[in-house]
């Protein structure tokens, strides 16, 4: 005697039944799961990257704070370089207005004559 297919799902109904629910309910979970699992590395992801941001903000504005410092240095260290070159052409001229007014003499090549007069 052979059990027709009606008859085998009439006598384990519920079984077959029980079995869905159960395969429904794992999938369910699963699916739970996962997406549990990509909300976790999203927000380890958006930590991430808000830490890279911040890394990157701090040695962007580093790097300008040095930028400004050196360029002041820079034209601190020009103003100095025009100052000294100034100083050095009035110690020249300086000089050339004492030699002009000078005249020197060598002992030996000439007689030196002295012109003072001592009381």
């Amino acid at each position: 005697m052979a059990i027709t297919p009606q008859e085998f799902f009439s006598r384990n109904l519920k079984w077959i039944t029980l079995v869905l629910v159960l395969l429904l309910i794992f999938k369910f979970v699963q699916g739970c799961n996962r997406n549990m699992g990509t909300n976790i590395d999203q927000k380890k992801y958006t930590h991430e990257i808000d830490s890279l941001k911040k890394k990157y903000n701090d040695y962007y504005r580093l790097s300008q704070d040095s930028i400004k410092e050196l360029n002041f240095q820079l034209r601190f260290s020009k103003e100095q370089y025009k100052a000294a070159n100034e100083r050095a052409d009035a110690i020249e001229n300086a000089v050339e207005k004492i030699r002009s007014n000078t005249t020197i003499t060598v002992k030996g090549a000439e007689e030196v004559v002295d012109t003072n007069k001592r009381k």
